[in-house]
């Protein structure tokens, strides 16, 4: 397994900007059956789903038992039989939030997901910590 290089320390700009994101998904863990289905569907969504702690709405570090309770509460809220009036949707959507939460469920790759977007978080602080640089030192 590859490490990753000391994580640059934080500015202000990024603990923003992460505290925002974690209050839109704490804003959209309390989504309905339909606006869920949206959100696995939406433009983009293809790629965002290939993020299994993204379809789960689940922090990286979530333990075992919210990983379990967040996919019962996903799987019954999106399954087709629940959402009879879409569902081709609610099908697509609930066979994402299966694979998720099957990937996660293998140490090995769970790990593999959180090396990979701790190694993500590293280069986005690094790119913000020089963008400021840069400008620090062209004014």
């Amino acid at each position: 397994m590859t490490t990753t290089a000391e994580a640059p320390k934080p500015s202000e700009e990024w603990n923003t900007f992460l505290s925002q994101v974690k209050a839109i998904e704490k804003k959209d863990s309390n989504m309905t059956s339909d606006q869920q289905i949206e959100r696995l569907h939406k433009p983009g969504a293809k790629y965002l789903n290939l993020n299994p702690f993204y379809v789960l709405q689940v922090d990286p570090d979530a333990t075992e038992d919210e990983l379990k309770k967040q996919y019962r509460r996903l799987s019954i809220l999106l399954h087709p039989d629940k959402n009879p009036n879409n569902r081709d949707q609610a099908t697509g959507a609930f066979e994402v939030v299966s694979r998720a939460n099957k990937l996660l469920q293998e140490k090995e790759t769970s790990d593999k997901f959180k090396l990979i977007l701790t190694d993500a978080e590293n280069r986005v602080l690094k790119m913000v910590n020089l963008n400021v640089t840069l400008k620090i030192h062209c004014f």
